[in-house]
Order: structure tokens, then sequence, then C-alpha cells
């Protein structure tokens, strides 16, 4: 896990320390223009990634036991606003409701597994619910050649394995032992060409 998320944060740190060395050269003040401006967008992405991982991986303690699915929803948007895959996540969807930690984080992480799908990019499309306890969420994503890998196929269908963990299935691992320990339900609604859909809910 420690490795994805390094590597996920490499390229727009890297892109930073790359647009400083520009602007630290003398140039022509193009260059100098376009040097500030991959400066602050890569910033901006690792900020994102940070913040977004934070809320999907972290949180171990300090924040409470609940935690505002508009909070979740704003990093989200935030994270994908970098990448190929565009979130259509509307506020109706779940509302501002306050939810279990470990529900937040199947969440966040059930977006990752979602656009992971789309290596050629396209759309996730987040619908949901929650009243009182009960709680429910669609995650499909649209897009051409959709790949749910059969390793992460494998693991949403039969869920945490500790003798199965690698460092290729972590990820979905890690979001089926949140499942785990919410009691909650998931399912692989649909994968075809252009669609894979996933839902969870509580239990």
């Amino acid at each position: 896990m420690s490795s994805k998320l390094c590597h996920d944060i490499i390229g727009p740190i890297g892109a930073v320390c790359n647009g400083i060395e520009l602007v630290s050269d003398d140039g022509n003040e193009d260059m100098r223009t376009e040097a500030l401006k991959l400066i602050s967008e890569s910033a901006g992405e690792a900020s994102a990634r940070l913040q977004f991982y934070r809320l999907a991986f972290g949180l171990a303690g300090g924040m409470g036991q609940e935690l505002s699915l508009r909070d979740a929803r704003s990093l989200s948007r935030d994270l994908m606003a970098y990448g190929k895959v565009n979130l259509d996540w509307p506020d109706s969807e779940g509302g501002v409701e306050m939810l279990p930690k470990d529900v937040i984080k199947i969440l966040c992480n059930l977006l990752v597994i979602t656009a992971g799908a789309l290596p050629r990019g396209g759309e996730v499309r987040v619908t949901g619910s929650v009243t009182g306890e009960d709680w429910s969420f669609s995650f499909k994503g649209v897009g051409t050649r959709v790949v749910l890998r059969e390793d992460v196929t494998h693991v949403l269908q039969n869920g945490y394995n500790e003798n199965e963990l690698t460092a290729q299935n972590v990820g979905v691992q890690y979001l089926m032992a949140l499942c785990e320990n919410a009691s909650a339900a998931l399912e692989i609604l649909e994968v075809e060409d252009d669609l894979v859909a996933l839902a969870v809910h509580s239990t």
C-alpha cells in the first residue's frame, strides 16, 4: 500500500521540482510563466491526492468516529479533477450526512476501484442514500474498454483473505477488510466492455 501511495504522489511532486528548476534558470518570461503554472497545477494535484489518501487510508484517530459525507464528496471531486476520469457525484446523492469512519473509507476506496477500471478515461457516476443507520451507494464507471482485473474481481466476490494478499491486490483487499469491519455488503452489479457497476450497502 505504501508503495502505491508513493507511486501516485511522486509524479506531481517531481513536476513541482522540475518547475522550480525552470524558474531558477535565467530564461525568458514565457518560460517562467509556464513554469509557475506547472508548479501551481502539480502542487494542487499533490495536495488533493494527499488529502484524499488521508481520508481513504488514514484517520487512525483524531477526527472522531463519524465523518461528513460532504467532506468525502468534496475531496473525491478534488482528486478526480486531475485525472482522465470525471466524477459525477451530485450533492443530493447521500446529502451531508455523518457516517461511520469506516463507511467513508469504503466509499473512497470503491471510487478508486471503479476509476481504476477505466484505463482510457471516462466517468464515474455515484448515487446513494442515507436513512438513519441504513445507507447504500452505487458506483457506475462508463468508458472505453473497461477492465475490472481478474484478481480484483476475485477479491470483490470472495472477500478479504490475508493468505491471498499481494502487492497487486492490496487496495481491493483493504476495501473488503473495511467492509467486513463495517458489516457492509458489496456486490458487482454489471461488467461490460463500456461499463462497470459496483454497489455497497449496510446490513
